[in-house]
């Protein structure tokens, strides 16, 4: 792999030229500002609980299988791998790699759509806009203020983990005017494009979720090797391998890490050449992601995640844990929306509640936050006592 031409590192953003905080701190003579905020983020009870959080099979059925911190660190790790061959700032996109899925509730996607529809009254459940709140209000690590207080930079890749915020995402843009805005967003606006930094992460994400999940879905024996050598992209990495004497096991591993080294190699290379015309045309530099696939990669990539949408996360073994998620969190949800002094007060206290008009909705959404913060195995523990209390 060549390494970047030194005239990108002037588009690499610079911690010296922060935007700074919501609530000013003085600087750290050993660390820059996208360092802080990636160590606050590994240092918070958020990014522990990831460990016991569902990537896609409930991490109490096997200790295997990924789960959302485990995915996190792969995340990191290809994100970084990326920025230094583009010469961006490792620093920035690790810390977005690592607080991408804090807001995460348990249980994976199953547990997410079912809070959506508990919350459906306020909107709903957006695992992107939680994980703001955990990283504005709900982390209580200072004494000095709500949440891990990042810098604006580290703030505008979290949100934008999706891409800019349109009009039809008003949960978040309401929610950054009222409690990030107030102290001075210096002119982040949610309509444009995130940094180089933030678009490299976000796609580290689809590539370490693409290959793990192919991964875990055969561990699991649900993507049977009939089934990935159908599978679209995916069957060019496995078939090369099918010609030698191997374990199955062992050429879905090649396979995964094959695909992995190939869209990391697509996405340089691609990104690359799309930074050096970006000298010929620096107006495409905020109308455009400058950080890609190629577009046949981007093509075969989407037919993959309607491969593993249908074959995997639609499967009738994700359908019985879905429903199981459902069950589990529509108890606790009652539970709570009625007995609000279980609730642990640090929690119940922050000032941002007292900010709803509705009462209703104040503890729709106090419920909502402190179910989602609850791992697995909290929340299947909390299940027991209550239904035991029941019998």
């Amino acid at each position: 792999m060549r390494q970047a031409a030194s005239i990108f590192l002037n588009i690499a953003s610079d911690p010296n030229k922060s935007l700074g905080r919501v609530y000013q701190e003085d600087p750290c003579s050993i660390r820059s500002i996208f360092q802080r905020d990636r160590d606050r983020i590994i240092h918070s009870k958020a990014f522990r609980k990831l460990q016991n959080k569902s990537q896609v099979f409930f991490s109490t059925t096997n200790d295997i299988f990924r789960t959302r911190l485990t995915h996190t660190i792969e995340v990191s790790q290809i994100a970084r791998t990326i920025a230094n061959h583009l010469s961006l700032n490792i620093d920035l996109c690790e810390t977005i790699a690592l607080a991408h899925d804090l807001g995460h509730p348990p249980f994976g996607h199953s547990g997410e759509e079912s809070l959506n529809s508990l919350m459906d009254e306020v909107g709903g459940f957006d695992h992107n806009l939680q994980t703001l709140k955990v990283v504005t209000i709900l982390e209580r690590q200072y004494a000095q203020f709500s949440g891990l207080n990042l810098c604006f930079e580290s703030l505008d890749g979290i949100v934008k983990h999706n891409g800019p915020i349109g009009d039809n995402n008003k949960m978040i843009t309401v929610f950054w005017n009222e409690n990030i805005s107030l102290g001075g967003d210096r002119g982040i606006d949610l309509k444009l494009l995130p940094s180089l930094e933030a678009q490299v992460a976000s796609l580290s994400d689809d590539i370490a979720y693409c290959a793990h999940d192919i991964s875990d879905g055969h561990e699991a024996g649900i993507l049977s090797l009939m089934s990935l050598q159908r599978a679209p992209f995916f069957q060019e990495f496995l078939c090369l391998k099918q010609s030698f004497e191997v374990p199955v096991s062992l050429s879905v591993a090649q396979g995964c890490r094959d695909l992995i080294k190939y869209l990391v190699n697509d996405l340089i290379e691609h990104s690359r050449d799309n930074i050096r015309n970006l000298y010929k045309n620096p107006a495409r530099m905020s109308t455009a992601n400058l950080i890609d696939f190629s577009p046949d990669t981007t093509k075969k990539v989407l037919e993959l995640k309607k491969y593993l949408f249908k074959n995997l996360y639609r499967s009738m073994e994700i359908n019985f844990m879905r429903r199981e998620a459902e069950g589990v969190l529509k108890v606790l949800f009652d539970h709570f929306f009625n007995s609000l002094d279980d609730i642990p007060k640090l929690l119940s206290e922050n000032s941002y509640y007292s900010r709803f008009k509705s009462s209703r909705h104040r503890n729709l959404n106090l419920v909502g936050d402190f179910i989602a913060s609850m791992t697995d195995k909290e929340a299947l523990e909390i299940f027991d006592t209550i239904r035991t209390k029941i019998r």
